[in-house]
């Protein structure tokens, strides 16, 4: 059985950038793991720093418009085109690695489902129970921004005892195999003829957000994706300060969203760990974060920031 990271990459160069300070960042605890970044040859490095990706593959053009306007979210609902390991870690871009990453892998794969991520809601506080009953409840549901509830009964048209997750789709865990492939079919048909844009709660830089397919198609295979770790730590509004606590719990430190989104000490945190990590391979840390979170497709929609 083989394991390795997919990660994407499109539309701009400082996308490349940020993927390139991730899998730098892995490649400083893990030299060996396989890294597959899937491209739109928009590329913002340098060909000699290719060396941390692995394996190079080019995305078909279909999967990144909708009616000629660029789409995220539909190209990571097509992600299993591309999957070439057995088992995947995918892993938005914007973000690093904290510390290595046997130890999460060891314990995915002792997992019997085929469809896991990062989860805000089926959890109980202390972040290690799946809640057994959380059900339709009106549309009081905080943790899943992008549509309300009854919004997503009235064109899905789910059963009445369905169950609706949030995710965070900047980490999932991907076992390759029919099982997947059926519910990515879902998951596309989610995006593609599900809830329209002028409906949605919240759309993800005026596009469909993938998140809200995987929502609905866990409720309709009845899938829990809690893999029993939320490996991705977020730092929203308030500043970073419990920086041991952070490496001891968590695995890799997210920089969701433009400016406004995550608080400003989490990329100055990152840019520091960067240039350590550069540091001690011999290399030099160019790719700093005042000049990549000015790209990001979520910062079309703004957030204010505590500073």
């Amino acid at each position: 059985m083989t394991t390795g990271i997919i990660m994407m990459a499109f539309g701009k160069p400082s996308y490349y950038q940020m993927a390139y300070n991730l899998a730098l960042s892995i490649r400083f605890f893990d030299k060996d793991i396989p890294i597959q970044l899937v491209h739109d040859d928009q590329w913002g490095i340098v060909d000699d720093e290719k060396w941390v990706f692995t394996h190079l593959t080019k995305v078909d053009k279909e999967d990144l418009f909708v009616e000629g306007k660029f789409s995220p979210g539909k190209a990571k609902t097509r992600i299993d085109k591309y999957l070439m390991f057995d088992n995947n870690i995918y892993l938005d871009v914007d973000g690093i690695c904290l510390k290595p990453i046997a130890p999460l892998i060891e314990q995915l794969s002792k997992l019997d489902g085929y469809f896991y991520s990062q989860t805000a809601a089926w959890m109980t506080p202390d972040g290690k129970t799946p809640k057994a009953n959380l059900k339709r409840d009106g549309n009081n549901f905080p943790e899943m921004q992008w549509a309300t509830l009854e919004t997503i009964w009235e064109f899905h048209k789910l059963k009445d005892d369905a169950e609706v997750v949030a995710i965070n789709s900047s980490f999932m865990y991907l076992k390759r195999g029919a099982k997947l492939t059926k519910f990515y079919d879902q998951v596309r048909d989610n995006i593609d003829n599900g809830i329209p844009i002028d409906r949605l709660a919240m759309p993800w830089g005026n596009t469909y957000p993938d998140e809200l397919a995987y929502n609905i198609a866990c409720a309709q295979f009845k899938v829990d994706p809690f893999a029993g770790v939320n490996p991705v730590m977020f730092q929203y509004l308030n500043p970073l300060r419990d920086i041991p606590g952070m490496h001891e719990k968590y695995y890799f430190l997210g920089l969701y969203g433009g400016i406004g989104f995550t608080h400003v000490s989490a990329w100055e945190y990152s840019d520091r760990l960067l240039r350590v990590y550069h540091g001690q391979l011999g290399l030099t840390h160019k790719y700093k974060w005042h000049y990549l979170v000015k790209d990001k497709h979520a910062g079309k929609t703004k957030v204010l920031v505590k500073r």
